[in-house]
């Protein structure tokens, strides 16, 4: 019996530290001119998301593809990642991680790469040039909210709170906020304000689930030591 009670202990002690998800992303490529393969990885010049674990080729055919599998988010809520196209098959992990490194490859300006959050969804590409652009056609949940947070990053005024309130039980909408809450000083107050909304706000919208989470209360006491 307590051999078996120790088992169980391991057991549930390890599902908590390891967060597998399952993904599965495909790809559908009106235009396949100058296009022979396609890259998944998590890969990034941005520390905050960067993760050397996924560097995935696969060819393209008949104007499609597929990426396959697992990855331990390790506490974490989610994962991003980028897709790129490419004529070569042949670029190594090594090479990519020195372009995003020395910033010749920047996630979220390249024409050919669309970045995601690593999930099941089906993308939409006309063509190599217009990956960036590319359409997400089915399923997609957090990439699709990444892409608003995008357009309420750029509207600089205010959007971000709607953006919270539309998402507000949203992992993409707690991360956020904590940014926000992140860059926020006195110094900064009213031009901050004035563009994204105050930290309370943005803490405001959020659902009553993450708002009493341990995270949601390490936030709030996070903003109220801001906001004395």
């Amino acid at each position: 019996m307590k051999r078996c009670l120790v088992i169980i202990a391991i057991f549930f002690a390890s599902s908590a530290i390891a967060q597998n998800i399952n993904f599965t992303v495909k790809g559908e490529i009106s235009n396949t001119d100058s296009i022979r393969y396609a890259y998944l990885t998590t890969l990034s010049q941005q520390i905050p998301i960067s993760s050397d674990k996924i560097f995935m080729v696969t060819p393209v055919i008949n104007g499609k593809f597929e990426f396959k599998g697992v990855f331990d988010l390790e506490g974490k809520d989610y994962q991003y990642a980028s897709v790129f196209l490419e004529e070569r098959g042949n670029i190594s992990k090594e090479e990519a991680l020195s372009k995003f490194r020395n910033l010749i490859w920047v996630t979220g300006l390249r024409k050919n790469a669309r970045l995601i959050v690593l999930e099941d969804l089906t993308m939409s590409i006309d063509n190599y040039g217009k990956t960036k652009e590319s359409k997400i056609t089915e399923k997609g949940i957090l990439t699709r909210q990444s892409d608003d947070v995008t357009e309420a990053i750029k509207a600089r005024n205010r959007k971000m709170i709607a953006f919270v309130k539309k998402y507000s039980d949203s992992p993409v909408a707690f991360y956020q906020v904590e940014q926000i809450t992140s860059m926020f000083d006195e110094s900064s107050k009213d031009r901050m304000q004035s563009i994204w909304g105050s930290p309370l706000e943005l803490f405001n919208e959020l659902s009553p689930r993450l708002k009493n989470s341990k995270k949601g209360l390490e936030l709030k006491k996070s903003i109220d030591d801001k906001v004395k």
